[in-house]
């Protein structure tokens, strides 16, 4: 599985990933500036046609996205979850360490590209 993550999600997080042998980006990336600041529904576009899942905490904007796509059977590669109540990101340290610790994990149990627009919440470890 490849992930993109979404504006809100440091690019540190990617680039843990990577050490760890994951092909993840981050719209933080420096390389990937261009998609700061897209509407939802386009950046979950790019994700598909990059064949990436994305990782949010935008939830509703991304299930609106992730229903107009089913609606026109356009499928994507999925979509990674999560909640400010469970990952806060107000204490951006422990917010990396949760989130790059879940993602890992994720990454390991589902290493497998799939277009089935599947969604997943994440879940503390």
């Amino acid at each position: 599985m490849r992930l993109l993550l979404d504006e809100m999600v440091s690019s540190t997080v990617a680039v843990q990933l990577r050490r760890r042998g994951h092909d993840v980006v981050a719209v933080q990336d420096p390389a990937l500036l261009h998609l700061r600041g897209l509407p939802d529904c386009d950046l979950l576009q790019h994700a598909a046609g990059a064949r990436r899942a994305v990782v949010t905490d935008n939830v509703p904007d991304f299930f609106d996205c992730d229903r107009r796509r089913l609606e026109r059977a356009d499928p994507h590669h999925g979509l990674l979850l999560f909640g400010n109540e469970t990952f806060p990101r107000h204490r951006h340290e422990v917010f990396v360490s949760r989130v790059l610790a879940v993602l890992d994990r994720e990454l390991r149990e589902h290493p497998d590209d799939d277009d089935t627009s599947w969604v997943r919440w994440l879940q503390d470890a």
